[in-house]
């Protein structure tokens, strides 16, 4: 299967949680400049913006973003201890400088400012993405077309 992604993705290194609406706990899957994988316990509503917070040692960074898709993931264990039903969310970022989010994702990667990483360079000036061409791909679900009925036709 080819890689759709217009840019690529980086787990951290270590665990990392955000909080999604300021309450719910989720952790990183893996992220990146344009959104992010989480796992968490409570099913997310797609297409529903929300405020994701990450606390990394320079500080708290609060990102804008809309919840893309959710889905039950499997079985895992809350912070009770306690088997719960998990779901992994997608949620594209909005409103972000494209260099602000890449120096996040640096940030938790430990990457110093002057490296780069393996697998990057999907930027080009000014931190914009890079064109890559090629066709453009729509995704439309079934739940969103409507299908109404074609007349009948007359008879000549």
């Amino acid at each position: 299967m080819t890689e759709r992604r217009t840019a690529p993705r980086v787990e951290p290194p270590k665990p990392l949680s955000a909080r999604v609406k300021t309450s719910l706990v989720a952790r990183v899957v893996d992220m990146s400049t344009k959104g992010v994988q989480l796992e968490l316990t409570t099913s997310l509503r797609p297409e529903v913006p929300c405020d994701l917070r990450f606390q990394l040692e320079d500080g708290e960074i609060i990102v804008h973003g809309v919840v893309r898709r959710c889905r039950a993931w499997g079985f895992g264990l809350n912070e009770k201890d306690q088997k719960v039903l998990m779901y992994r969310a997608g949620v594209e970022f909005v409103e972000a400088a494209p260099a602000a989010l890449a120096k996040m994702i640096a940030s938790i990667l430990g990457i110093r400012s002057g490296a780069k990483e393996s697998g990057e360079g999907a930027e080009g000036e000014g931190g914009q993405p890079k064109s890559r061409g090629g066709p453009v791909r729509i995704h439309v679900r079934s739940a969103d077309v409507r299908v109404t009925p074609k007349p009948p036709r007359e008879k000549r």
